[in-house]
């Protein structure tokens, strides 16, 4: 199982107050997002990869499922507030 992303670069547009990504911050949107994309993809750090990062840091606090399930949420609610396009929302298939 892995989380479903969409690729429609919220997340990487609103890093603002995210202590981990603060030398990437510029104007609460990450520098390396060139035409929104990660321009740093397979370095990119570890609060952006969702599944690696669930395995390294949050599986001693709760189920893969719950995770994922946090982050689908989070993602929507950010897309929504971007005014980003429906067809990017993240769904979660259980």
């Amino acid at each position: 199982m892995t989380f479903p992303c969409t690729e429609c670069g919220a997340c990487c547009s609103s890093i603002e107050g995210i202590d981990f990504l603060e030398e990437y911050n510029e104007n609460g949107i990450c520098k390396m997002l060139v035409n929104n994309r990660c321009s740093i993809y397979e370095n990119r750090p570890l609060l952006c990869r969702i599944n690696q990062a669930y395995e390294e840091i949050f599986s001693s606090f709760m189920s893969k499922e719950e995770f994922f399930e946090q982050n689908a949420k989070a993602c929507n609610e950010l897309q929504e507030r971007l005014g980003i396009d429906l067809k990017y929302r993240v769904v979660l298939n259980q």
